[in-house]
């Protein structure tokens, strides 16, 4: 499983392989030997490591975040964990603070903060884009580009965004930022992105770097930013180029920044107007190209990007950064090198690569546990028993970590019989009221049900009225009285729809003859029944 590295091209001569090697040997570099973990097909834009070195995080374009623990792993190399913290949006920076919680940056408006275990702690608020001044919004109000922690406060991190700002950020206390820092573009107006920002190891200083080109310094004051860079350069790097990735050294006096532009750049706070140092041919194809720094902070080191039309490969370049020249460059793969990691507790140095894979460079008698712990820890053999017919028991509800997703009909029906997430209306009570609710039988009830019994909705008509015919003959109240001068006897109109009827049948009778009379009848004959 421990594979060597071919360090040296075989087209050179053995005094040049000479002369490579004892370079390596002379600054102490761990890269004679390499794993290789897969994360994907795609391109690893970010990587983290725990600063015990126990863990490793690994996110690209395929919107997931995979945690390789190197204590738990096999020659098999497998990740024991795959998160997607926002979806169809690309990881663009996973960085742990010193408590093992850590920061992961994406593409969408807000940062958040997961527990070693990958769980969700914390998420920013995105801001409101329809106020113009940023000032007055809680949160960035378009894509997060890069993030970094305080090296003095555990709680609080740094966040840059397109919308051309930069917030810090407290845990402890709320949820909205607590600083905003507006990038000044040189010609006013327009808003510019922040393609990068730090820290420096103190605590004390905040760099930013511009699409437009800029470099930008701010003091900080007792915990607060000043509202204005103390240090610019407008003219950095080349303008519309994203620099891609900005680091203060451990001495707090020099910045690196690394330019879309193809170079590498050593500036000195102190004298900020010129670069001390320009490295060109450092390709860089890659908006999250990054530098790392050696543990004795002497050495700069950078990946380089493979341009397909020229056939070239991705390399790893180290850099003195005291005499300004480049010790060594070490081809890593045929794709590009984006990302880079020298751990000083394990002197193993990681790097991340468009080809979906992260190289571990390591060498057995210099680096120690990380990588060397999976190289030497062999698969678990199966036995017969393993390839039987037998079935796993599965509690996918013991850890809510571990859930499976369930069938979504279940969901909807285990949905439905719940009364309160179905929201069904409340049944009305039977018999006397319970927890406030008034019951059935009340007294508004009880009268309701007395009326009821009172109605003629359920008597017959033709009853009502004969009840009162003796009524109405002993006391004529109602019409005798009222015609008992003028017309003292009673005279009823006569009937005469039984005449209209009977004379109707004998029509149809007669018209019934003619209809079946035989033909030359006479029909005189029936002249005197129709008269």
């Amino acid at each position: 499983s421990k594979r060597k590295r071919d360090t040296l091209d075989e087209s050179l001569s053995q005094a040049d392989k000479d002369a490579i090697m004892a370079k390596i040997r002379e600054y102490k570099l761990p890269v004679t030997c390499e794993i290789v973990l897969n994360h994907g097909m795609k391109s690893v834009s970010a990587i983290g490591l725990d600063p015990r070195g126990g863990r490793l995080l690994s996110g690209g374009y395929d919107y997931s975040i995979k945690m390789w623990d190197f204590a738990g792993m096999t020659t098999t190399l497998q990740s024991f964990r795959e998160i997607e913290p926002e979806e169809g949006h690309l990881v663009r920076q996973l960085r742990y603070n010193g408590g093992g919680k850590f920061l992961c940056i994406t593409g969408y408006r807000c940062a958040s903060i997961f527990t070693r275990d990958g769980k969700r702690e914390y998420k920013s608020n995105r801001g409101d884009m329809y106020i113009h001044d940023l000032h007055h919004t809680v949160g960035h109000v378009a894509a997060l580009t890069d993030g970094w922690w305080n090296p003095k406060e555990e709680a609080e991190f740094l966040t840059s965004s397109e919308d051309g700002t930069m917030r810090i950020w407290d845990v402890a206390v709320e949820r909205r930022s607590k600083e905003c820092i507006k990038l000044k573009p040189r010609s006013g107006g327009r808003r510019t992105p922040v393609t990068s920002c730090c820290f420096s190891a103190d605590g004390k200083m905040i760099a930013a770097a511009g699409k437009l080109g800029s470099l930008q310094i701010w003091e900080r004051n007792k915990g607060r930013t000043g509202p204005r860079a103390k240090k610019k350069v407008w003219n950095a790097h080349e303008p519309q180029t994203e620099t891609s990735c900005v680091r203060f050294a451990s001495d707090n006096r020099t910045l690196v920044s690394r330019g879309g532009d193809h170079t590498l750049k050593l500036w000195d706070v102190r004298k900020f107007k010129r670069p001390v140092k320009v490295f060109e041919n450092l390709t860089n194809l890659h908006p999250t190209s990054d530098i790392a720094f050696s543990p004795n902070g002497k050495l700069i080191i950078c990946g380089t990007s493979n341009r397909e039309e020229t056939g070239g490969q991705g390399s790893l370049v180290f850099i003195n950064r005291k005499t300004g020249t480049e010790v060594q460059r070490i081809r890593i793969c045929q794709s590009s090198v984006i990302r880079t990691l020298w751990n000083p507790r394990l002197n193993q140095i990681f790097c991340s690569c468009s080809d979906g894979s992260i190289r571990v460079l390591y060498d057995p008698d210099m680096s120690k546990n990380g990588a060397l712990l999976c190289v030497k820890k062999k698969a678990k053999k199966r036995s017969a028993m393993d390839f039987g017919r037998f079935h796993h028991i599965k509690n996918p509800h013991a850890l809510p970590l571990f859930a499976e997703t369930q069938d979504p009909k279940r969901i909807r029906a285990k949905k439905r019989a719940d009364p309160v997430a179905s929201k069904k209306p409340l049944e009305p009570i039977k018999g006397e009221g319970v927890g406030g609710r008034i019951g059935s039988h009340n007294l508004t009830t009880h009268l309701m049900q007395c009326i009821s019994k009172q109605t003629i909705r359920n008597e017959d008509p033709r009853e009502a009225l004969l009840a009162y015919d003796e009524k109405a003959k002993k006391d004529p109240m109602f019409f005798g009285n009222a015609y008992k001068e003028t017309q003292p006897e009673q005279i009823y109109a006569e009937d005469e729809d039984e005449d209209e009827d009977e004379q109707n049948e004998k029509i149809k009778k007669i018209k019934k003859q003619i209809s079946s009379a035989p033909l030359g009848a006479d029909p005189s004959s029936y002249r005197k029944e129709w008269k």
